[in-house]
């Protein structure tokens, strides 16, 4: 699934490359991982049409439909245990919460810290 949501996340056409970069993969293990989703249908890979040593992976409408089925149960699960285990005040925390989570894995400037202030 990591990859299946990377490859939706980056866009149809994303390089192997480009997911092995995003998810720190190794290009052996992500070549592995790309043999499976494509034996089992649910993405496929094409040369690229201007330069034919690379290759562009994209979903399938069957690995759209498993990439949906997944989000639909973590949701799904995410919801009956804010149901079950928090207040309305705790849900509402959470979700402001959530909201401020979201700014910051949306920072992407890591790089340019100085290394002795790297976590």
């Amino acid at each position: 699934m990591l990859v299946i949501s990377a490859i939706d996340r980056l866009g149809d056409g994303v390089t192997p490359s480009m997911l092995a970069a995003s998810e720190n993969m190794r290009s052996s293990n992500l070549a592995a991982v790309l043999r499976e989703l494509e034996a089992s249908g649910l993405i496929i890979r094409t040369q690229d049409a201007r330069d034919r040593r690379k290759v562009r992976v994209q979903l399938t409408d069957a690995g759209r439909h498993v990439l949906q089925l997944s989000r639909q149960r973590r949701d799904d699960w995410l919801m009956a245990a804010m149901m079950a285990c928090l207040t309305g005040e705790e849900r509402e925390q959470l979700i402001d919460a959530g909201e401020l989570l979201e700014r910051l894995a949306a920072y992407s400037d890591f790089a340019s810290i100085d290394k002795e202030n790297r976590l």
